[in-house]
């Protein structure tokens, strides 16, 4: 009986796939050998093979850098690759150089100037007072990702965004109240961050929540194009930048005097920041405020006690001084919250020439500015014409030098007469002490 060989059992078809790919990786070498070759990079050109460049995605990156992640940042679509340079041929093996080029987030991006707000584009950061550090070598200078972050960088309408306008000033409080960075580059304000939290502004940002509304870094010192104190046309320091928020009052500004010659550029005049500070901006209703009634006096001395700048412009050199005697002068400086001082008469920031005929201090004007609510009401017009600002010394005065001089005189006598009772006692108690056994 002839012996039946039995058929083996049909290979299973995944166990089929299975070879199939083994079969093409192993010929796999081919193709990119055969190209190796034509290249010249092959064993054939007797040259070592290189390493490949690192891959254009972010697995390899991340690899090791697990926490550097873009998800949820605004550069969420981009790679690794786009912002630090490692380029084939540089750094072609991985793990890369320690020491990498300095991300320049304007080389191929953020590039395009803004014809609108100059400053908002970081085009200008090149120009500002931290990208000319930056050119001289400074280390420690504010660069794109210490304002906005590194990886995890929002966009400015998001809350969490270390440029959104609540945080803002604590974003930059970091070098700027960094006594060594303040020392090293002679910053004149020591603690910005902390003045502005007591400020108007401040308080309105932070205890408010109107960080839309009130003004923060950005808003008087630029975004980008951030200038140096030295800068004559400096932003924190011009009227303009602070009429964006205060568009009335910079129109009556811009038409008084030092309006007029702020606006030309003259460097003598008070700019808004001279008679209400920089980060310490307060409402006129707190006493500590340099605006404030009792303080206004000391304020405006800052330019009307300098006689140099007096003599220019041909403004007497003893309005201040005079004033501190006058009747008002006196009242004020005993705490008297009532009477008038230098912008109850001259106005705020409408103040203008007495011969112009729209300023208060005006002779037509006077009995209207003297006879206001608040002060004298019905005043006649012949003692609203009386000199405020009369000097006591000389005799041009008239009634009122009169007045003082019988005034020291009297006493000028009653002193004399105090010193010749006190020596008379003193005689009289030595002589009687003499008399005793």
């Amino acid at each position: 009986m002839p012996i039946r060989r039995l058929r083996p059992a049909p290979e299973p078809y995944s166990t089929m796939l299975q070879r199939v790919f083994r079969t093409i990786r192993a010929l796999a070498w081919i193709p990119a050998l055969a190209v190796a070759v034509l290249l010249g990079a092959g064993p054939a050109s007797g040259q070592a093979a290189k390493t490949a460049p690192p891959p254009a995605g972010n697995g390899a990156c991340l690899g090791c850098h697990k926490a550097n992640t873009l998800e949820g940042s605004v550069h969420a679509a981009m790679t690794c690759l786009g912002c630090h340079k490692i380029l084939p041929g540089e750094t072609p093996d991985l793990p890369h150089a320690k020491a990498l080029p300095l991300v320049d987030c304007t080389a191929a991006c953020h590039r395009e100037p803004n014809a609108k707000q100059p400053g908002l584009s970081p085009a200008a950061y090149a120009d500002s007072v931290h990208g000319q550090g930056v050119k001289r070598g400074e280390l420690d200078v504010a660069r794109c990702w210490d304002c906005h972050g590194r990886h995890n960088i929002k966009p400015v309408a998001d809350p969490a965004s270390a440029v959104s306008r609540k945080n803002i000033p604590l974003v930059c409080s970091r070098c700027h109240e960094n006594m060594n960075v303040i020392v090293k580059y002679n910053i004149h304000a020591e603690s910005p961050y902390q003045e502005y939290l007591k400020s108007v502004h401040g308080r309105a940002v932070f205890e408010k929540g109107l960080a839309e509304f009130a003004a923060v870094c950005t808003d008087c010192h630029g975004v980008h194009n951030i200038q140096g104190v030295g800068e004559v046309h400096k932003q924190a320091r011009d009227p303009e930048t602070c009429g964006r928020c205060h568009p009335i009052i910079f129109a009556e500004y811009k038409d008084s005097i030092h309006g007029r010659q702020a606006l030309k550029g003259n460097i003598d005049v008070p700019l808004c920041v001279d008679c209400h500070g920089e980060h310490t901006v307060a409402s006129p209703k707190e006493t500590a405020a340099p605006t404030s009634k009792s303080h206004v006096p000391d304020t405006c001395s800052g330019c009307h006690a300098r006689p140099e700048i007096m003599k220019k412009y041909g403004v007497p050199e003893d309005r201040i001084r005079t004033f501190i005697a006058s009747f008002h002068g006196i009242a004020i400086g005993l705490g008297d919250k009532a009477e008038a001082n230098c912008t109850d008469c001259h106005g705020v920031h409408n103040i203008r020439p007495a011969i112009d005929p729209q300023s208060m201090v005006h002779a037509a004007n006077l009995p209207k500015t003297c006879g206001q609510s608040n002060c004298h009401p019905g005043m006649p017009e012949k003692i609203a014409q009386a000199k405020i600002h009369r000097p006591t010394g000389i005799k041009s005065s008239g009634t009122t030098y009169l007045i003082t001089q019988i005034l020291l005189g009297a006493l000028a006598i009653v002193l004399a007469l105090t010193l010749i009772r006190f020596v008379f006692e003193l005689t009289q108690r030595k002589r009687r002490r003499a008399k005793r056994p």
